[in-house]
């Protein structure tokens, strides 16, 4: 922890310094996935099996101090306790934070015209009888292979409100738009961060295989064989600008292309 501390310390009096960037490669990983709501064995079973086992890093460096007498079992509850009161007491203040919507709002947004300006809407519904086929096509997983016990539980429920024609979740809702589009012979791509599983675990548009490597995408079980016209996502790292400029190229290659870039 001392090593990664002063390669940030360095880094930042080189950048004040030489008024240059810095790139720092560190490979680190997060206990609980993308938070403590998270289940990350959903998208990276063999990993996190190997995680869940560790000890934390700051329970490894807080016994390396007390043991070498750099601190005591007190003083290093001390540190816990007052980090963890300057946090919990900006969560309680952020409740009470009040602000209004109109003080974000930027004459770009406003001068957007509204969709009926220039004619009527057009109808982009798709009859009853093809979304119920196009449904089960990507909510019914293959039985043969072995997928997280939670997320076969939550297919499970899309099949169900398919059938039934009702309690569709915003999931399975984003995913018949997706396949429609694709089943007309469109092809359709989303990236950005953890766009994969969904942020909020949300989409699961790549179910990831709990005994070997690799994932099964539900929405091309629409597509059509040998085509590129398919379902692509596509987590990308966080050089926003980089990657919105790649989408954004995307886009314009073919008018026939969804491109959607997830911030």
């Amino acid at each position: 922890m001392e090593d990664v501390a002063n390669v940030f310390r360095i880094a930042a009096e080189y950048r004040q310094k030489f008024k240059k960037d810095v790139v720092i490669d560190v490979i680190a990983y997060r206990k609980m996935g993308h938070n403590e709501l998270d289940q990350p064995m959903f998208t990276q079973p063999l990993m996190y099996s190997i995680v869940k086992k560790m000890n934390p890093v700051v329970e490894m460096y807080k016994k390396q101090l007390i043991d070498e007498g750099s601190m005591t079992a007190e003083e290093a509850k001390g540190f816990h306790d007052a980090s963890w009161n300057e946090l919990e007491n900006a969560y309680q203040k952020s409740k009470t934070l009040k602000y209004d919507a109109e003080d974000w709002s930027t004459p770009a947004w406003e001068s957007i015209k509204a969709p009926e300006k220039y004619g009527k809407y057009k109808d982009t519904g798709v009859d009853l009888p093809t979304l119920k086929e196009i449904g089960l096509k990507i909510t019914t997983l293959p039985a043969e292979e072995k997928f997280h016990p939670a997320v076969k539980k939550i297919f499970d429920a899309r099949v169900k409100s398919i059938t039934e024609g009702k309690g569709i979740d915003w999931g399975t809702a984003e995913a018949l738009a997706f396949a429609t589009l694709i089943d007309e012979g469109n092809h359709v791509r989303i990236s950005g961060q953890d766009v994969e599983r969904g942020t909020f675990s949300h989409r699961h548009a790549h179910v990831w295989y709990q005994d070997k490597d690799g994932v099964y995408v539900p929405i091309n079980a629409v597509a059509k064989p040998d085509t590129n016209r398919n379902f692509i996502a596509s987590n990308s790292h966080l050089s926003e600008y980089a990657v919105l400029g790649f989408e954004l190229g995307y886009a314009q290659t073919n008018p026939n292309t969804l491109t959607i870039w997830e911030a």
